[in-house]
């Protein structure tokens, strides 16, 4: 059973979202299948000409939250109004060394 998000991290969700969609992003919570052998995750793709992020509805807040910051950390958000908090995170996350693809 999944807990209730606290009001900050549902503000940073919104947020997010919201910005995504200001930089041409489609955004989309859906439900992620797991089968063997593989395992979805939450992130950014492009489907034909569209940029779309997909987050798995079933993540935590925080979850989520960590998925749009690693779509949106890449972007010129520049134009984009985001909180003080947030620009924070973005730029924290921008430090970090980056994950390499499974191989």
């Amino acid at each position: 059973m999944r807990h209730k998000p606290n009001a900050a991290i549902e503000a940073m969700l919104e947020e997010l979202k919201s910005a995504a969609r200001t930089l041409g992003f489609e955004v989309r919570e859906e439900e992620l299948l797991r089968e063997v052998g593989y395992r979805a995750r939450s992130g950014a793709c492009r489907v034909g000409a569209t940029r779309v992020i997909l987050l798995d509805r079933h993540a935590g807040a925080d979850d989520r939250v960590e998925a749009l910051c690693a779509a949106l950390a890449g972007q010129d958000l520049e134009r984009v109004f985001l909180s003080p908090a947030l620009r924070v995170r973005l730029a924290s996350r921008a430090l970090r060394p980056t994950e390499s693809p499974a191989g």
